[in-house]
């Protein structure tokens, strides 16, 4: 939101302190705002809009995203029972301009069902947790994926293995679902999705799944988990690690069409195999 502020505002040719100096603040306002070190305020940002004379509707729909962001999500009025690494990935996910997710094992977060998600959250985890303890993290995986249909929220692509689209977590019915579903968000335009077959061989994705976090204006960061803990990687040897395994597993992916049809083609393999199940 504050990036698309500041877009708008350079290709009017203004700056921070035109806009102080127009709407009576300090440019040091302005520039903290277009930096996110300030919240958004419906009314400053509707002056800000109408001297940058946007467009009717792009307006509203930059005031109704602020309206939405007024509006405490699901992760701060009930994720009590989250670690602090799972908040700052929430929040670091709904920072950023693009996300790049390499995943061998399951269907990345962001683009699960719910009974996909409780499925894996259930067979994952050794310790027991009770039923409550598995919805809340289920809804606040799913709360996670709203940054997809905010019109400023970030970019996705993924990188997944081959053997994510055959394992049947929760049963080959809940894996058919999830696998409709992986089909139709591949056909959102900020939404990309690439298989990489086991027929390419080894490639340097063999290892562990990670998430490549690009922003607007911090430093790239690669977010990492495993059973016990999730680190931040920030230096810059092993962002530059990361970016070239990316590029590397990438090499041996399909493109998006072959791997959207492909998708297509286990939809259909396993919706059979959920059928013979029953």
């Amino acid at each position: 939101m504050s990036s698309e502020l500041r877009r708008l505002r350079r290709a009017r040719g203004l700056t921070t302190g035109d806009v102080g100096s127009a709407l009576g603040v300090s440019q040091s306002k302005i520039s903290r705002i277009e930096n996110s070190q300030l919240g958004l305020h419906l009314e400053e940002v509707a002056a800000m809009l109408g001297l940058y004379h946007v467009s009717f509707t792009r307006r509203e729909e930059i005031l109704d995203m602020v309206r939405q962001a007024g509006k405490p999500g699901w992760v701060e009025v009930h994720g009590r029972g989250l670690s602090e690494q799972w908040k700052a990935l929430i929040d670091f996910e709904k920072m950023a301009t693009a996300l790049w997710n390499y995943e061998p094992f399951v269907v990345p977060g962001l683009l699960q069902t719910p009974d996909y998600a409780r499925a894996v959250i259930q067979m994952t985890d050794v310790r027991q947790r009770t039923d409550a303890e598995i919805e809340t993290m289920v809804a606040a995986r799913l709360d996670r994926q709203r940054i997809l249909s905010r019109p400023l929220g970030a970019d996705l692509q993924v990188l997944l293995y081959e053997p994510v689209l055959r394992m049947p977590v929760g049963g080959y019915a809940v894996l058919a679902a999830q696998l409709r579903h992986l089909a139709e968000v591949c056909r959102r335009s900020r939404v990309s999705v690439h298989v990489v077959p086991v027929a390419a061989g080894a490639h340097p994705g063999l290892e562990s799944p990670f998430v490549i976090m690009e922003f607007e204006s911090y430093s790239t960061l690669v977010y990492l988990e495993n059973k016990v803990l999730s680190v931040f990687l920030e230096e810059e040897p092993h962002i530059d690690a990361y970016q070239l395994a990316w590029e590397a597993i990438l090499a041996s992916a399909l493109s998006a069409q072959q791997s959207a049809e492909f998708i297509g083609q286990i939809v259909n393999e396993v919706t059979r195999q959920a059928k013979e199940s029953t």
